[in-house]
């Protein structure tokens, strides 16, 4: 897993990509929440007819905060794009 990215590295196979989450977490403080795991979930996951894949999964997607990365790469709250890759 390649985390915010969006195409593997030259020679690699794409086997797919999509939005990097993790598992809700209690906050730390009224503001921050930590994860200890982060997944790659697939952008375009299949689901039995009838239900969502986010209701039954528990996860939530991770967004950036503009501060704890570079501003100027980096702005608030977009979501973290990632590939899973092989060899």
């Amino acid at each position: 897993m390649i985390p915010a990215r969006s195409s593997c590295p030259v020679g690699w196979t794409l086997e797919y990509a999509g939005y990097v989450m993790s598992q809700h977490s209690l906050p730390v403080t009224a503001t921050v929440r930590h994860s200890t795991t982060y997944i790659c979930v697939d952008g375009a996951p299949e689901v039995a007819d009838g239900t969502s894949f986010l209701d039954q999964s528990g996860l939530l997607v991770v967004k950036l905060g503009c501060g704890t990365l570079p501003c100027s790469k980096y702005h608030d709250g977009w979501e973290v794009s990632c590939v899973v890759c092989s060899k």
